[in-house]
């Protein structure tokens, strides 16, 4: 389900492919036209339009302090990082280095120490890119030095649960097209690479979640199909099996607590309505013990649909977004997950953040073919 080599090729999916795609597909809202109106959901807010933008993470350090991070692509084929923030009262562009490049993960442990990541081109070639990370000190944006990486390599994701500890995870690039999972450190001082037996047989690593510096979960692909989960206990990874599916798994995680994660991606489907089983929304839970199936809502019982983000306010209060023949967003409310409203204007949902005093924030691509904001 999961293709690690992604990398610099996929921010053609929320810059371009996304609008042939998705396009100007209305909300789950409006596909749902002539039944029930649904529970209002996310809304959108006001942020900079840029053309043919699209944003792909958030982070939430406070609720005056918020960042959402993706790219903006150019006629020549060229893409540039982009970054936005949030004051309090307005989003606003913050510069990035200029670079051929997109992010694809954000994260902050205070308002001068945030984390993006994501890899820039290095060449023409479809393999020519290779991973970036880039530091806001709370003036400015900068790159920073990051190992040395064979091109194909990228970073997807980035959690940050303290100034001096930091976590990148993505894929590093092999030979004749393999790949194998990349999993990075901050220290407080430098980035290095951070090796585990629980590595072994992987192929990329999706997603990444901290509730501490010794509470850390990650999601993975493994070699020869299907995936799993890996945790840090402070001390070490190790890899804890998510149910077996005969078809996908999960690949975006939100950490609440070592006995509350939820993981969300794709799942096998089953027949619904008289369709056959397709591709569809898939989360998962762990309660401190195991992985399971959590039951959710497929908006799209006869079209193939995944859940692309998560964000987790408390036990009772989680969220989810994905897409099919149009974005679609689910609530947890501590007993069962339900499908609330998605505004028409989003085209595309892709990242998501919370706070605990309840702040939820989703990014993705608008209608507009400019990157959009939604909060609850």
């Amino acid at each position: 389900m999961s293709n690690p080599m992604r990398g610099f090729a996929s921010i053609l999916m929320p810059l371009g492919l996304a609008a042939a795609v998705i396009g100007a597909a209305p909300g789950a809202g409006a596909m749902m036209s002539g039944k029930p109106k649904l529970p209002a959901g996310l809304h959108v807010v006001s942020s900079p339009f840029i053309s043919n933008s699209s944003l792909s993470a958030a982070a939430a350090i406070a609720s005056n302090d918020m960042w959402a991070a993706g790219g903006v692509s150019s006629s020549s084929g060229a893409t540039q990082t982009l970054a936005e923030h949030f004051d309090g009262t307005t989003w606003s562009v913050v510069s990035t280095p200029a670079l051929n490049a997109g992010f694809h993960g954000v994260a902050g442990a205070a308002g001068n120490d945030v984390w993006a990541v994501g890899d820039q081109a290095t060449g023409t070639s479809f393999f020519s890119f290779n991973t970036l990370i880039e530091h806001w000190d709370g003036t400015s944006w900068s790159i920073a030095s990051s190992p040395k990486l064979p091109d194909g390599s990228s970073l997807v994701g980035v959690t940050a649960p303290a100034t001096d500890n930091a976590w990148a995870v993505g894929f590093a690039a092999g030979p004749s097209g393999s790949a194998s999972a990349l999993v990075e450190h901050w220290d407080g001082t430098s980035w290095g690479i951070a090796s585990s037996p629980a590595f072994t047989n992987l192929v990329g690593v999706t997603g990444v979640s901290a509730d501490s510096a010794s509470d850390v979960w990650a999601l993975a692909d493994v070699a020869g199909g299907g995936l799993t989960s890996l945790h840090w206990n402070g001390q070490s990874w190790s890899q804890i099996p998510t149910p077996p599916l005969r078809f996908g798994g999960v690949d975006t995680v939100a950490a609440l607590s070592p006995s509350n994660v939820w993981a969300v991606g794709t799942g096998p489907g089953t027949p619904t309505g008289g369709c056959s089983a397709h591709p569809s929304e898939l989360v998962e839970h762990w309660d401190g013990t195991s992985w399971s199936v959590s039951p959710s809502v497929n908006p799209f019982p006869c079209q193939n649909d995944s859940m692309l983000g998560v964000a987790a306010v408390s036990a009772s209060d989680v969220w989810a977004v994905g897409a099919g023949s149009g974005p679609f967003t689910e609530h947890w409310n501590g007993q069962s997950w339900s499908l609330v409203s998605t505004p028409d204007q989003a085209a595309l949902l892709a990242g998501m953040t919370a706070l605990s005093s309840g702040t939820v924030v989703a990014v993705g691509r608008g209608t507009n073919s400019s990157g959009i904001i939604l909060t609850n």
